[in-house]
């Protein structure tokens, strides 16, 4: 097994991805090749004095977390990114983990390794912490906007995702709305529901945010914008409603304050960023994982694990034979198109009638 990591992209790059490579050896059995500027991974391994077996591959230029993806995949063709994703694409590495530009992440993705069949658009994934276990978000933040296909798709590589690595035969999708009602929230949603309403999925409805975290569903869909912005205030609060109860507990109460502290750890331990490591890219055809672009070394150590756990459990494999067995992805495109028809027909009617 070869894993790439992508050393020039995130805002500590490339320390971060050195110091994760290196971090991650010693628990990981694959061979680690850092994509990046040969000359500064070089100096900076010596520098850590390290003796270890990662490799590095020179990819002299770099995407930056603010440019354009489309455009930066075509003209940096020799960016760290760029080429890792070409390797993997040929089957020289296994997978490619990334804390850069997410949007080049997945534009880099669909262009050189492929999405499974009848997929318009793959979806971040990340499990967010519930009473009961967690709740699978998708998408967490591959696509700012989605229409309804999009998400009806969303919802079936959530399912297959859960089936492939949780055993769930028939999980429970929720499409994240600001109501229970199939009239509430856009156009996009409203149509989805109808998809979703008629799939073979085990779908539930829509679900309100706060809903998210009463154990009625196992995955919950969303665009890319919304999941992406619900992370990261799931990220905030959580901190903030740690300190908040410590300033609101008496100061001589120390033994409430290290129960409140080892219990948040605890929770820091399982959900943090920089211990969850990566979001898997799913509806790709090869293992792709998404690190927070303020990843450290840990959590670039984190991100190779989960890569190596995906690749060892062949989960994209998996999926992507399941998806097409199954032929839900095109049922939910003929679905649509048969619906935009109808509506067509529709419009025609009271037109010309």
């Amino acid at each position: 097994m070869r894993i790439a990591v992508d050393a020039m992209g995130g805002d500590f790059a490339p320390e971060a991805a050195v110091d994760g490579a290196l971090g991650a050896e010693l628990q990981c059995r694959a061979e680690l090749v850092l994509f990046g500027h040969e000359g500064r991974l070089v100096e900076i391994l010596e520098r850590r004095a390290a003796t270890s077996r990662v490799q590095v591959v020179h990819a002299p230029e770099t995407i930056g977390m603010g440019e354009a993806a489309p455009v930066a995949i075509r003209r940096k063709k020799e960016a760290s990114l760029v080429v890792a994703m070409r390797c993997l694409a040929e089957g020289s590495v296994d997978a490619v983990v990334s804390a850069g530009n997410s949007a080049a992440i997945v534009a880099a993705a669909r262009h050189y390794v492929g999405l499974v069949q009848a997929l318009r658009r793959p979806a971040m994934a990340v499990a967010l912490p519930t009473p009961e276990g967690s709740v699978l978000l998708a998408d967490a933040g591959a696509n700012a906007a989605a229409d309804a296909v999009n998400l009806a798709q969303c919802a079936g590589l959530a399912n297959f995702f859960l089936k492939v690595t949780e055993d769930e035969t028939r999980p429970r999708v929720g499409l994240l709305n600001i109501g229970h009602e199939p009239i509430k929230g856009t156009k996009a949603i409203q149509r989805a529901f109808s998809l979703l309403t008629r799939s073979r999925l085990h779908f539930v409805g829509n679900i309100e945010p706060q809903g998210l975290f009463a154990g009625q569903i196992e995955a919950a869909v969303c665009d890319g914008f919304v999941g992406n912005v619900l992370l990261k205030v799931f990220e905030g609060l959580s901190e903030t409603y740690l300190k908040l109860l410590e300033f609101q507990l008496d100061p001589g109460l120390t033994e409430a304050r290290t129960a409140l502290r080892e219990a948040f750890d605890r929770f820091q331990r399982r959900y943090h960023h920089e211990a969850v490591g990566g979001a898997p890219l799913l509806g790709v055809r090869r293992t792709v994982v998404v690190a927070h672009g303020r990843s450290t070394g840990s959590a670039i150590a984190n991100a190779i694990l989960v890569a190596g756990n995906l690749v060892r459990d062949r989960v994209f494999e998996r999926m992507d034979e399941e998806l097409e067995q199954d032929g839900i992805l095109s049922e939910l495109r003929h679905d649509n198109a048969f619906y935009m028809l109808e509506h067509l027909k529709s419009k025609w009617g009271l037109r010309h009638g």
